[in-house]
């Protein structure tokens, strides 16, 4: 028996696992999302593996895990009640954040109200002291009147301590004399020092991170140590359990259990970086990874199969100075709920009907109509038997609701408001597309739709005609493609120091000092993980801006070969590629030094070569009704459905046509074309 692999990938709705078995096989399932208990869905999939899958414990050597307790925790606010330090006259800083409000339509909200903050005034406690901007010790720590002040927390139930001292990412030894302070006076309480969490200027990103670092601490410690001992008792002992992270990469568990801010775009990393392996092998350049499930959708773009890494995020309003995927989310999923407003006016979402009580369709209570129900409705989504194992599509029950809620009130036939209901979700998702495309100055004509999860291939259809893209592209498991791309991770880390000088002031012997201390670093945290140092690769990079810019860009550099003539034309480069224009006659300053380690799990790594076999086609195949919107009317179609694994390799397709397999449905429209390709996936071209 080989070793076993495990992947679980946890949505609003469903969890998704992926596993290679002990006989090289690639397994995978779905077990509904427990939101309130998070951690059971994860020990219920597990459980399944062992007992169900007759897969012995002790087999399985990796574990990996895309989660969405820490996104979820800041989004409905259930964090820990969180105090903050920071340096004597500088307590409004949090409050006062950058005094605008944030690009788009919220400009023009005369009712724009900003996040509530996660840290009350009452819990903001300053600290005699101040370090300069270049590091030097302008005010001594005053350690009587700090110990004084945060005793004076013993009564307010405070379960996360966030520090954030100016310039401490410069000189971080008096956020240390703090925390030492802190765990004498408050031993239950979890602190977090800005120059460990992220040493970067600009004091308000620092800040803001280390705040949310520290409120989502005590909640996700708890579930990632609840889950370890959860997996150990299940009889696993490997140790290499990992957790996505929001890089792209991936961290130990208990690496992860101190830096839950690095984990708010985990589940959508895996899912990118996935979907540039499945471009890869299909010898694709430029792809569009689309992600839509239960709950929302998650769109990226990625040119030359290189997917952007941004320095600076922000999730509702809440900014995050940390390295993650360029995703955008939208809340666009199969239960997302559609309603009229007392106007008229037709609107889908933001809420969803999520795991409980879901679509209308599901028959567990729910009773405002979802996209789902409108899927139903048009024949779309049929009672596969897959679906049948766990519940039976209720076509009446959707239709209903559509008429009531939506097709009664807005004048409509129930086909036209489900249609209506597509065309708004539809668009919603291709603005998303369309932004990020022009934010890069790319032109998506040459660009392949990457469609998965639950609900992606049944929309990547029309998203592709409205966005006048070449082709889309349908994994060969499309349900659990954001798992599968949790198994290819690498395990990496960021390593950073601040030091902001002129470029042409740099000497050979600054330039190898700080990279030195930076690569040891690395190294002495890759040795924690079990990792030698002939397996860990590092890349080098400096944070490069013309002088006086508020914003910089990373160039990768050669240690061994300092050019800084060299890394000056590259900066210029890259400005005018990103920026359109480029001021070489500017001086250049550089803000930090970089180090990224990597280092890849001993796992198999034809995780994405393992497809299903083709059959014959045209076996077990039916007709089923469907309506399509053709130049504005709804029209009924007599469209043939057949299962995904009885499709001919190379044979052309012609919709309408519905592709069933295990883990979702794929659909192809009216004047389109779908076709098997010999890795496996399905590609869909208009004609």
């Amino acid at each position: 028996m080989n070793k076993v692999q495990v992947a679980v990938d946890t949505g609003g709705t469903f969890s998704d696992f992926t596993y290679l078995d002990g006989l090289g096989a690639l397994q995978s399932f779905k077990v509904p999302s427990t939101p309130t208990d998070p951690e059971q869905a994860v020990i219920q999939g597990l459980k399944k593996i062992v007992e169900g899958g007759g897969v012995r414990p002790e087999l399985i050597d990796l574990f990996i895990h895309g989660t969405t307790v820490g996104t979820n925790t800041l989004l409905q606010e259930h964090g820990s009640t969180t105090a903050l330090v920071i340096t004597e006259g500088f307590d409004a800083i949090y409050e006062v954040q950058e005094q605008a409000r944030p690009y788009g339509k919220e400009i023009f909200n005369i009712r724009y109200q900003r996040p509530k903050l996660l840290v009350d005034r009452s819990h903001v406690v300053e600290i005699p002291e101040r370090v300069g901007s270049q590091g030097d010790v302008v005010r001594e720590i005053d350690l009587d009147i700090t110990r004084e002040r945060l005793e004076a927390l013993k009564t307010e139930n405070i379960s996360g301590l966030a520090v954030c001292l100016l310039f401490s990412f410069i000189n971080p030894e008096h956020e240390r004399v703090v925390r030492r302070i802190a765990e004498e006076v408050l031993p239950d309480v979890q602190v977090t020092l800005s120059s460990e969490i992220c040493p970067f200027i600009r004091e308000y990103y620092r800040l803001s991170t280390t705040v949310i670092n520290a409120y989502l601490r005590p909640k996700m410690d708890r579930y990632l140590s609840q889950l370890d001992q959860a997996i150990s008792d299940l009889g696993v002992l490997t140790k290499k359990r990992y957790v996505m992270q929001s890089n792209g990469g991936v961290g130990s568990i208990t690496s992860t259990a101190d830096r839950p801010v690095a984990t708010l775009m985990s589940g959508l990393a895996g899912g990118v970086m996935a979907s540039l392996s499945i471009l890869e092998k299909a010898g694709l350049e430029h792809g569009i990874s689309f992600d839509m499930g239960g709950t929302s959708c998650d769109v990226a773009v990625t040119e030359g199969r290189v997917v952007e890494i941004r320095d600076r995020f922000d999730i509702e309003g809440r900014h995050i100075c940390l390295p993650s995927v360029q995703v955008e989310t939208l809340s666009a999923g199969g239960g997302t709920l559609a309603w009229v407003d007392d106007r008229g006016a037709l609107h889908v979402g933001p809420e969803s009907a999520g795991a409980v009580p879901g679509p209308v369709a599901y028959g567990r209570g729910g009773e405002t109509p979802t996209v789902t129900d409108c899927n139903v409705t048009l024949g779309y989504l049929g009672n596969r038997d897959e679906v049948k194992a766990h519940l039976k599509l209720d076509v009446r029950a959707a239709e209903r609701a559509i008429e009531d809620r939506l097709a009664k009130p807005l004048d409509l036939s129930v086909e036209s408001a489900a249609l209506g209901v597509l065309k708004v979700v539809d668009i919603k998702m291709a603005e998303a597309v369309r932004a990020l495309a022009t934010s890069k100055g790319l032109d998506l004509r040459e660009f392949t739709l990457v469609a998965f999860g639950g609900a992606g291939p049944l929309h990547a259809s029309r998203i592709m005609r409205e966005l006048n893209l070449k082709q889309v592209l349908i994994p060969a498991r499309p349900g659990v493609t954001s798992a599968l791309g949790l198994l290819q991770a690498d395990v990496k880390h960021e390593f950073i120091n601040t030091k902001p000088q002129a470029l042409l002031q740099i000497s050979a012997e600054t330039f190898c000092h700080v990279f030195g201390g930076l690569e040891q670093d690395a190294f002495a945290k890759f040795d924690e993980e079990g990792f030698s140092r002939s397996s860990v690769k590092l890349e080098r990079y400096m944070d490069l801006r013309y002088q006086g810019q508020g914003y910089e860009l990373s160039v990768a550099v050669d240690i061994d070969a300092l050019d800084i003539q060299q890394v000056r034309s590259d900066f210029d480069e890259l400005h005018a590629k990103k920026f359109g224009h480029a001021a070489s006659a500017q001086p250049v300053e550089v803000m930090s030094y970089r180090v990224i380690g990597r280092a890849t799990p001993d796992r198999d790594q034809s995780v994405f070569d393992v497809l299903p076999v083709s059959g014959v086609s045209g076996l077990g195949a039916r007709i089923r009704s469907g309506t399509f919107d053709v130049d504005g009317s709804p029209e009924f179609f007599e469209m043939e459905v057949i299962q995904r694994d009885m499709m001919e390799m190379h044979r052309i397709y012609e919709g309408p046509l519905v592709i069933e397999q295990s883990d979702t449905t794929t659909l192809v429209i009216p004047r389109q074309t779908a076709e098997l390709d010999a890795q496996g996936n399905i590609m869909i071209r208009d004609y």
